[in-house]
């Protein structure tokens, strides 16, 4: 790992990989750098081929409905959740498991996109200039078809 190796002195980590870090290197002055925003954004990618499929783009919008209303169900049932996942399938103790829920924080839904795609459009340019590559249009890489699905379900139940 570069950050421990002291070959850079920031990288992205994220969940248990966190608390390792600050154990092992905590000492040494290893630090995290709070942000205050959710930083696992949650991206859907699918083949334009599904996307062009009606009953397949039918079968996604009832996934990324029901994905929403697990989100909702996970910020509600903590305490199921890290036993009944975290610690029953992915070997991790309650107290990893509450450190990964907290570090979750509240998800965040938007039924908008604009902001959305204007980030990632940031993101995109910066990688693209960086890279020397051209870049495209992060308006593009989203079908709006889906926009409203995760808060419409969330708003009828």
């Amino acid at each position: 790992m570069a950050l421990a190796g002291k070959q850079v002195d920031v990288a992205p980590i994220s969940g248990v990989l966190i608390k390792r870090y600050l154990r092992q290197y905590g000492a040494d002055g290893a630090a995290t750098i709070p942000h205050g925003l959710r930083d696992d954004p949650a991206h859907l990618y699918a083949p334009q081929a599904v996307l062009d499929d009606p009953a397949k783009a039918a079968a996604l919008g009832e996934y990324v409905r029901y994905w929403a209303l697990a989100a909702r169900w996970v910020e509600e049932h903590p305490k199921e959740w890290i036993e009944g996942y975290y610690v029953a399938t992915q070997g991790l103790n309650t107290e990893d498991g509450q450190y990964l829920v907290d570090a979750d924080g509240r998800f965040d839904i938007p039924s908008d996109w604009n902001d959305v795609i204007v980030r990632q459009q940031a993101t995109i340019d910066l990688l693209a200039k960086e890279l020397n590559k051209p870049a495209i249009k992060a308006e593009d890489l989203f079908d709006r078809r889906f926009e409203a699905i995760a808060t419409n379900s969330l708003n009828a139940s």
